[in-house]
C-alpha cells in the first residue's frame, strides 16, 4: 500500500485529509508541524509527502527543500498560497505538484498516483493481475493460454482498477478515462465495459471473477496486482 505522510498544521483540515486519502486507499500517517514529518520520515519508509506551507515552526518552503533532498519521495504541496511566485519557488526547490486549497480529494489522489507513477525507475512496468500479466506500457494482457484482444476504453478501465490498489472506483471516474467527451459519455458504457472485460479475463468460473462490483459505486479489482 502506498504510503503518505500529510503535512497540516489546521486540525480539521488535517483530519478530513488523513480521513479522505484514507478511503482512496493510502495508508495515511499526519504531522502537524516540521518537527513532527522529520520524525516521521526518519523512522519509517514513506513514499509521498502532502504538505501544507504555513507551518508553525518553520518556513515550508524549507522543509520541502529537505524532503527533496531525501530523494525517491513524491512531493505534493498543497496550500492556500495561490501566487504565482510561492508556485514557482516551490516546483524549483523540486515539489513534484502544486495544488491551491480548498483541494478535491478525488484529484489529490489522482495525483499523488501520477506523480508516484512518474518517479517510479525505468523499466517494465507490469502487473500480475490472477493468471495474467498487464504491461500497462505495451497495453497487453497475457496468460498461459494466450493475449486477450483489448480495445481501447477497455484497457484503460482495466489499468484505472489496476492503479487504484484495490479501492472502489467511481462510474464517474471509470467514465473519464475510457471517454474522449466525458460530459457526453454514458455511464451505462462503462458497465457494458466491464462485462466485456469480465469475460475476455475469465477463467471459466464467475466465482472467480477479476473485477466485483460495488453496488451504487462502482467497481474494484478482486485482489490487488502485484508488482512483476
Amino acid at each position: 500500500m502506498i504510503k503518505i505522510v500529510v503535512v497540516e498544521d489546521e486540525p480539521l483540515t488535517r483530519r478530513v485529509l488523513e480521513l479522505g486519502l484514507s478511503r482512496e486507499g493510502f495508508e495515511v500517517v499526519s504531522a502537524p508541524d516540521a518537527a513532527s514529518c522529520r520524525a516521521i520520515l526518519a523512522s519509517r519508509r514513506i513514499d509521498a509527502v502532502v504538505l501544507d506551507l504555513g507551518l508553525p515552526d518553520a518556513d515550508g518552503m524549507v522543509l520541502a527543500s529537505e524532503i527533496r533532498a531525501k530523494g525517491g519521495l513524491g512531493l505534493l504541496v498543497v496550500t492556500r498560497r495561490g501566487e504565482p511566485e510561492s508556485r514557482i519557488e516551490a516546483l524549483d526547490l523540486g515539489a513534484d505538484d502544486y495544488l491551491v486549497k480548498p483541494v478535491h480529494l478525488g484529484e489529490l489522489s489522482a495525483r499523488i498516483r501520477s506523480v508516484l507513477r512518474r518517479r517510479r525507475p525505468a523499466g517494465p512496468n507490469r502487473r500480475r493481475l490472477g493468471g495474467w500479466l498487464i504491461d500497462l506500457d505495451a497495453r497487453t494482457a497475457v496468460a498461459s493460454s494466450g493475449a486477450a484482444e483489448l480495445t481501447r476504453g477497455e484497457f484503460d478501465l482495466l489499468a484505472l482498477l489496476i492503479e487504484a490498489d484495490g479501492r472502489v472506483v467511481g462510474r464517474e471516474e471509470l467514465l473519464k478515462a475510457i471517454s474522449r467527451n466525458p460530459e457526453e459519455g454514458d455511464p451505462r458504457s462503462v458497465d457494458v465495459l466491464v462485462s466485456r472485460l469480465r469475460r475476455k479475463l475469465a477463467d471459466g468460473s464467475r466465482e472467480a471473477e477479476i473485477i466485483l462490483t460495488a453496488p451504487g459505486l462502482g467497481y474494484r479489482l478482486a485482489a490487488t496486482a502485484t508488482e512483476a
